[in-house]
């Protein structure tokens, strides 16, 4: 019997890396990944603009990573950088009747917040739950309708389809959420290069959302997350009860463990992404470290 594969793709400053799923039971297998760091020139990541200098270059980047992991499947879930849009938490006291109709009272309800005429912004939700206050509590991502249709269509010439697209820090989450006990309530602090992602959640259900560009070194991430974490600390009951995970994919992750245990005060779980556990027999990972693919993991894992 042929199994279906289901293919991630990761787009990050720091490069480009593929992943090639596959069901094993109530789990996962990973029977391929590849990485490519393409050079400078490649992208201008932008909200507003096409993020793609590059375009021929990189429909042959997508070929030479897909091509060797796909077999006969087209369809791919695209990680975009976070920069390039936006997630936002927002509550609603309409009941939508369809979804697009939900995308056309939300684009504008937030109208101030899109970064462009809401006619050239792509929006997508989901409700998440219908809170005491009458409310129902929505997570919407933003992002250019020609930044999406550039990555779409490119896609289209290297020959797949972008059958799911979400930002880097949603498919860490992806990752990591059926494969650990996060808890009802619980914090994802992903610190990769010079981007620092926080997510915070309460029942299971998205109730923060940050993502920043910051320096290397252990003192800015720690002030930048106690900066983020003066409204939570006040504002959200479950915050002194949620467990704190720690991804970081820099040397010296333990000494940013320590410094994110005194912020917080309480233990910080530093994460291994252990791949070996979930890699195929006989599947070679490209020399990278395995952190770099656990986005792309977790958008394959989206369609599964």
């Amino acid at each position: 019997m042929l199994r279906r594969t289901y293919l991630g793709i990761d787009i990050t400053a720091g490069g480009l890396y593929a992943a090639s799923m596959r069901r094993a039971g109530r789990s996962s297998l990973l029977r391929g990944a590849r990485a490519l760091v393409p050079g400078p020139g490649m992208f201008a990541f932008s909200p507003r603009e096409p993020n793609v200098l590059d375009e021929g270059r990189f429909v042959e980047i997508v070929q030479e990573l897909l091509n060797p992991l796909a077999g006969r499947e087209e369809r791919v879930s695209l990680s975009l950088p976070d920069r390039v849009g936006r997630v936002l938490l927002t509550e609603s006291e309409t009941d939508f009747k369809t979804h697009e109709e939900g995308v056309e009272i939300l684009k504008w309800q937030l109208k101030g917040s899109l970064p462009d005429e809401a006619r050239d912004v792509r929006l997508d939700y989901q409700v998440m739950e219908r809170a005491e206050t009458g409310l129902y509590r929505i997570v919407v991502s933003l992002i250019s309708r020609k930044v999406l249709e550039q990555y779409e269509a490119l896609l289209s010439r290297a020959g797949y389809g972008a059958s799911v697209v979400d930002f880097h820090s949603m498919n860490l989450h992806s990752f990591y959420r059926p494969r650990l006990d996060l808890g009802e309530d619980f914090i994802l602090v992903g610190v990769e290069g010079e981007s620092l992602s926080l997510l915070f959640f309460t029942g299971r259900r998205l109730a923060f959302c940050r993502v920043k560009d910051v320096a290397s070194d252990p003192s800015t991430v720690f002030h930048e997350v106690n900066r983020s974490l003066v409204g939570l600390r006040e504002g959200q009951p479950a915050f002194r009860r949620a467990s704190v995970f720690l991804h970081c994919d820099r040397e010296g992750r333990e000494a940013l463990q320590q410094a994110l245990q005194s912020l917080f005060e309480r233990e910080v779980v530093l994460l291994d992404p252990r791949l070996d556990r979930m890699v195929a027999p006989g599947t070679q990972l490209p020399r990278t470290q395995p952190f770099a693919l656990v986005a792309a993991i977790g958008a394959a894992e989206r369609m599964m």
